[in-house]
């Protein structure tokens, strides 16, 4: 006969039994209840000033934790959780790194114990379980000090969903966002000595899009882009732009550039989408309250059926499907590209970044949309869905203060630090950097100085500091034979069946315009003229 089961209760449980004994549960019940001996209850009851010495300290509860673990140097950790949380009620930035850091300092100071002491990965590691550090939830914007007025928006919002019979597929959201398409981490662009150029200067080129997608993930709207020039010459004879495309002196969404883009581009293309999907041709976009947004009821389709709903004020940072986590992927995807392309030129920074233009951008950060797991996307609309009893502030920290803490693409940040370890192999560039360089924070700075949603005339301006850059002629021989490696390539790695076609494809398209360019030769041409 198979012994009982060993229950190992969490410090969260043995809380919540202190206080059940302590409201005048007996023992027997709780032991019942936590399918625990009596004994074990005994025990708990007997450590309770233990347990709540250590909830005491811990800033945000115990979660998972099972056991009581000693500090490794308690004087120097419970100065670094007392910085910590000094930092914290600042709403001040704080990541793993800077908590490393510090960890470093006090130690030097206190001189707790002899020897070296290195802030691994796993002594930090063990310092948030020590202390209770959770891992919080992250977003974009700054932290909303109106966290009651949540729950009231999505019982209205579940609400309107379940009158008008809306599925995850009918229903959107949209946001903008920066982009200097050029910028380089500081550290690389700072410590680059390169004999092309005296010295490296931060690219502010800018451009601001627009993303917008479903719930389900499975429509995704053309990225709309603006730029600060309404005919950039690197977009002449450009057919078949991924994106759609405005300019404006600013480069910032107005309202009018807003109505447009529904009314143009998004209300054709849902409607399309949900033709094609068998569903009635009816959705509700949601949007944050911008001065460039219109306001809530304002704007709707022709026909009524697409309408506009308005998050609350203060509130889109903590419930707004594209500030959780979709924009920051698609900057990291777009990141990756960039850095990349420098790679595969063979050239030095500058002159690789002197010949990336708005083209390049533009087809860089169409691909890097379309790269977002749809995964992703569903689960940043969650919490549309889901209603709670309460929003504790403390859940939810701001993007720009705790990004490193949720990193969901590791993949793609090793990728990164692959690649600009090639670009500079001298330089340590550390995952934190990484995040703070796809975060462009030069970009929170450059915003505060700029009206995002001024109302500016269009121009027929040329990209801020547009270099023409004369390159080779490539022929149609060599470019056929730059399809057949890739081909080679493609087959001896394994590559996706849309991928070889799509190689096949671009080939055959050069064989036939090859064809089309080369002169028939006439039978008169063999005759010399009398």
């Amino acid at each position: 006969m198979a012994g009982k089961k060993f229950t190992l209760l969490t410090i969260k449980q043995k809380a919540e039994i202190l206080r059940k004994l302590s409201e005048g549960f007996s023992i027997d019940a709780l032991a019942k209840s936590f399918h625990v001996h009596r004994s074990t209850i005994n025990r708990i009851k007997n450590k309770k000033n233990t347990i709540r010495k250590f909830l005491a300290h811990a800033e945000s509860g115990p979660g998972k934790r099972k056991t009581f673990k000693p500090a490794e140097l308690p004087k120097m950790e419970r100065a670094l959780m007392k910085w910590f949380a000094n930092q914290r009620a600042k709403n001040l930035p704080i990541t793993s790194d800077m908590l490393k850091q510090k960890a470093k300092f006090l130690h030097a100071k206190i001189q707790e114990k002899s020897g070296d002491f290195h802030a691994s990965n796993g002594w930090i590691t063990n310092f948030k379980k020590i202390y209770g550090i959770r891992r919080l939830k992250i977003c974009g914007e700054k932290l909303s000090n109106k966290t009651h007025s949540v729950n009231p928006f999505l019982q209205k919002l579940n609400k309107k969903i379940a009158d008008l019979g809306l599925t995850k597929d009918q229903i959107y959201n949209a946001d903008e966002s920066g982009l200097f398409w050029k910028l380089l981490p500081d550290r690389t662009l700072v410590r680059s000595k390169e004999t092309s150029a005296p010295g490296h200067k931060i690219s502010k080129e800018r451009i601001n899009f627009l993303a917008c997608t479903n719930a389900s993930g499975n429509h995704r709207v053309k990225l709309m882009v603006i730029g600060k020039s309404l005919n950039p010459r690197s977009l002449n004879n450009f057919t078949d732009i991924p994106v759609v495309y405005k300019g404006n002196k600013s480069a910032w969404m107005t309202l009018a550039l807003f109505e447009e883009w529904f009314h143009k581009t998004f209300v054709p293309e849902v409607k399309g989408f949900l033709r094609v999907e068998n569903l009635p041709e009816k959705a509700l976009l949601l949007i944050d309250n911008a001065p460039c947004h219109p306001k809530d009821g304002e704007l709707m389709s022709s026909d009524g059926q697409i309408s506009v709903m308005c998050l609350p004020p203060n509130c889109t940072a903590l419930i707004q499907p594209m500030d959780q986590n979709v924009i920051r992927l698609t900057k990291l995807n777009y990141k990756t590209s960039l850095l990349s392309d420098i790679v595969r030129r063979g050239k030095t920074i500058d002159e690789s970044l002197r010949n990336i233009n708005l083209k390049h951008a533009i087809c860089f950060l169409a691909n890097a949309w379309n790269a977002v797991n749809v995964t992703s996307i569903q689960s940043s609309f969650q919490k549309l869905f889901e209603v709670t009893s309460e929003w504790d502030s403390e859940d939810v920290i701001p993007l720009s203060e705790l990004r490193l803490q949720l990193v969901e693409d590791t993949s793609n940040i090793q990728a990164i630090s692959n690649l600009l370890q090639e670009i500079e192999p001298l330089q340590q560039i550390s995952d934190s950097e990484i995040e703070q360089w796809i975060a462009e924070p030069i970009l929170e700075s450059f915003e505060q100085n700029e009206d995002p949603c001024i109302n500016c005339d269009l121009t027929d301006g040329e990209e801020t500091n547009n270099v023409v850059v004369n390159t080779k002629k490539v022929t149609q021989e060599e470019t056929i034979s730059a399809y057949n490696i890739c081909l080679e390539w493609a087959d001896q790695n394994n590559a996706s069946l849309d991928d070889i076609m799509t190689l096949q494809r671009l080939r055959s398209s050069v064989v036939l315009n090859k064809r089309a360019c080369t002169k028939q030769t006439k039978i008169s041409n063999f005759f010399s003229s009398t």
